[in-house]
């Protein structure tokens, strides 16, 4: 049984280490950002995370809509059909220009409207204003990159991706020094210049990966980008139809958690601090299982296209394990070493006793948050992202906020910022027990036919 497992799981990992590369480096982005932005100044930093809270939930969207040419060109590859694997690929790149635009308006005709509507103070709303125009303009850029990144993925080639990656995230170090305090005749642009050299990056990655895609002698046998067809409104719908709840159920989870941070804001600076250094941690280690999950979509729908339906089950239940021995992996290294980590972002020790608390609950549902995101990501390879969506929005839109704000904010024993952890780790385990049921329904159905 052992050697069996590590027969199966070995594919999977060698697709879900680079992949998770991948996202560290995006991830990393975002902490390089918060950094020097604090260096400039508080009002700086401040208005880089308002902005972030804007932007990244939208970012997501428009990055899980493109998601879906992963289980598509999976499918084709499994099928062995070249030239399908190419069309999808082409008509993700002309939907992911539509999208990028769209997402773009939206964010510089939306932002100052919703700024207000936060109660966000006016010397915030400027510098916070300026910095998404720059993230803005580079938002066509980052839906180009998902479907090249996408397609990468789905026919194994994740090496390049990383590098790409990688290779961004150290260039957007000396980029943001370079904006945000000025060299030479730049002047220093503060909090803004992070949003700059953010765009910079964005339409550098996606005209690399476009690059490689175009003369990579990997590419050479499908040449996915030459002999570009028209734009095919049928194709684009069906990228759309399997794409958008994708999109929307990685939204409606990102969207929470910016949701509680902004009712959790009224509970004082300490409480604001304990919860995003408490984040923080728990996000940066949700990327292993968030990692093998993509892997997962890639595997399952390779499998299916080759009409292999037993062993896309053995590949998805092989994840489920590999994703529940990370996660008891990540619950024990909060658990024994959480004080230490959380040691790091402050030196206030009534902000170091609340984050340690809640790190607790963080550890507490890391099972359940593991197996239900790898059950998301097979759920994608059998292309049901429909039913994921209902039960994602009734899990943690229905269920664990009401519950957070309940315990947390009202009741006859406010909870603080502990009661919308409770309400996390309800919301997040409620949600893997159906997605586990959905995907079992939906592996007996493809099993039978």
């Amino acid at each position: 049984m052992p050697g069996s497992f590590i027969k199966h799981a070995k594919p999977l990992l060698a697709l879900t280490l680079p992949i998770m590369g991948t996202q560290l480096a995006q991830t990393g982005m975002g902490v390089v950002d918060t950094i020097i932005a604090g260096l400039a100044s508080t009002l700086d930093l401040a208005s880089i995370a308002v902005g972030s809270s804007i932007w990244v939930p939208l970012v997501m969207l428009v990055s899980g809509i493109m998601v879906a040419l992963s289980p598509l060109v999976a499918q084709a590859k499994g099928a062995k059909d070249k030239a399908q694997s190419a069309r999808i690929l082409q008509q993700g790149i002309y939907l992911s220009l539509l999208i990028g635009l769209l997402a773009m308006a939206l964010l510089l005709f939306l932002t100052t409207p919703l700024m207000e509507l936060m109660g966000v103070t006016q010397d915030i709303q400027v510098t916070t204003a300026e910095y998404l125009t720059y993230i803005a303009y580079g938002l066509p850029a980052v839906a180009v990159h998902q479907a090249l990144r996408s397609y990468s993925e789905a026919i194994n080639l994740t090496q390049p991706v990383t590098v790409i990656a990688i290779f961004g995230l150290l260039l957007n170090i000396p980029l943001n020094l370079i904006f945000v305090f000025g060299y030479g005749p730049i002047e220093a642009m503060g909090g803004p210049g992070c949003g700059l050299a953010s765009c910079i990056i964005f339409y550098l990655l996606a005209i690399l990966l476009g690059l490689y895609t175009l003369f990579s002698r990997y590419h050479q046998s499908v040449k996915p980008l030459k002999n570009f067809g028209k734009p095919h409104g049928k194709t684009q719908l069906t990228i759309l139809a399997l794409g958008l709840p994708i999109g929307l159920a990685i939204f409606v989870e990102v969207s929470l958690f910016c949701i509680i941070a902004l009712f959790i804001a009224r509970l004082g600076p300490n409480v604001v601090a304990a919860h995003q250094i408490t984040l923080n941690i728990s996000s940066l280690l949700f990327m292993v299982p968030l990692s093998l999950a993509l892997a997962l979509t890639v595997r399952v729908g390779q499998e299916l296209g080759r009409g292999n339906v037993a062993k896309a089950r053995l590949t998805w239940i092989t994840g489920l394990k590999i994703n529940l021995m990370f996660s008891f992996l990540n619950a024990c290294v909060l658990w024994l070493l959480g004080r230490s980590i959380v040691s790091l972002y402050s030196e206030d020790a009534s902000v170091v006793n609340m984050a340690s608390f809640l790190l607790l609950y963080a550890a507490l549902f890391q099972l359940s948050d593991g197996l239900q995101v790898a059950a998301a990501g097979a759920l994608r390879g059998y292309k049901d992202t429909l039913v994921t969506l209902i039960i994602t929005i009734t899990s943690f839109w229905l269920l664990a906020l009401p519950l957070g704000y309940y315990l947390g904010l009202s009741g006859d024993s406010p909870l603080g910022a502990e009661g919308f952890w409770i309400g996390l780790v309800v919301g997040l385990s409620i949600n893997a027990i159906l997605l586990l049921i959905r995907l079992k329904k939906v592996t007996a159905s493809s099993l039978a036919s």
